[in-house]
């Protein structure tokens, strides 16, 4: 199956490098994107979730699976990789987590009382902003 097939099955897909994109995962509730998918150049599709959600999970809820996303066999030997992202793609996750921790700052800061739904996606934001850190290998 090729990377055009499964981007068209994902909201707000968006090239961010020659071989990856951003997309909104389809296995959460996703308003910004923060779904990685990597065209790997040897038949292999690499896709990496900042919310957590499981390779399976997304798949299945774009109707895909395993076998869709991997060669049955690869010619060469290499190690197993860490799920590694460019930078670029980190930069726009920590961009658009950082922005959900600043508008709470503001409330904050006007005396705003924060709601438990509020602290959760916020907490949430820090999660994914350390994720795509780690990820980025920075």
């Amino acid at each position: 199956m090729s990377i055009d097939i499964l981007l068209s099955r994902l909201n707000k897909s968006k090239r961010t490098s020659s071989n990856s994109w951003l997309a909104c995962c389809p296995a959460h509730d996703d308003k910004l994107p923060s779904l990685t998918v990597r065209d790997a150049n040897d038949g292999r599709i690499l896709i990496h979730c900042f919310a957590g959600c499981s390779t399976e999970d997304v798949l299945r809820a774009i109707g895909m699976e395993f076998k869709d996303i991997m060669p049955e066999k690869i010619t060469h030997h290499a190690k197993p990789e860490r799920t590694r992202i460019y930078a670029t793609d980190a930069l726009r996750i920590i961009r658009n987590e950082a922005r959900i921790v600043l508008m709470a700052a503001y409330d904050i800061r006007k005396g705003v009382k924060i709601n438990q739904e509020n602290i959760t996606r916020v907490e949430l934001a820090m999660e994914r902003i350390n994720d795509a850190v780690e990820a980025a290998n920075v």
